[in-house]
């Protein structure tokens, strides 16, 4: 786990430092554009590391998922089959990485959306959103040659959704947090 930190942390500072030097966020002398900044780092870290894999030409990129799709290979689309190995094969390393990293990490996710765009904050939009990502970047690791698991869009979903509603209780805590909504 420390391993997938460190390098989300490498990732985030390369990001947020372009991120800086092209959009200036200081100029703006507000506190949603330095909130911006923070979550278009994170999710260029997050992104880059669900990303990793083994890139070729499109074709045969193309020939490699349509390839694994006939075989099935490296894909499970049984709903809470690859979640409950993880639960009754115990071992807290895997499940810390695996169960909570991909809850975790995409709690971000649904918390700055709410928090920067108002029309994010209907729950049909969160709903959406926090789907749309995930399977987005199941699809994309089926043409890398990552394995694909309907198990990881229903954690990073929950994950999405619970950083959503984290949002809501933290607004209802300090109203104040809404001003940098757009």
């Amino acid at each position: 786990m420390l391993g997938y930190t460190l390098k989300l942390l490498v990732i985030m500072l390369a990001a947020l430092a372009v991120y800086l030097s092209v959009r200036r966020p200081w100029r703006e002398k507000s506190a949603r554009a330095w909130a911006e900044a923070g979550f278009a780092a994170f999710m260029t870290g997050l992104l880059a590391l669900a990303l990793q894999g083994q890139y070729q030409t499109p074709a045969a990129m193309a020939r490699s998922a349509a390839g694994r799709i006939e075989s099935g290979e490296g894909i499970n689309l049984a709903p809470f089959r690859t979640i409950a190995g993880f639960i009754l094969r115990f071992s807290p390393d895997a499940f810390l990485v695996n169960i909570v990293g991909n809850i975790v990490m995409f709690m971000p996710w649904g918390f700055g959306l709410a928090l920067l765009w108002k029309r994010k904050q209907k729950i049909f939009s969160v709903v959406l959103h926090s789907l749309a990502l995930p399977v987005f970047i199941e699809t994309c690791q089926l043409f890398i040659g990552r394995s694909v698991d309907v198990g990881d869009v229903i954690l990073n979903f929950a994950g999405s959704c619970l950083g959503a509603a984290l949002y809501f209780a933290v607004r209802k805590l300090a109203p104040g947090v809404d001003r940098l909504a757009r």
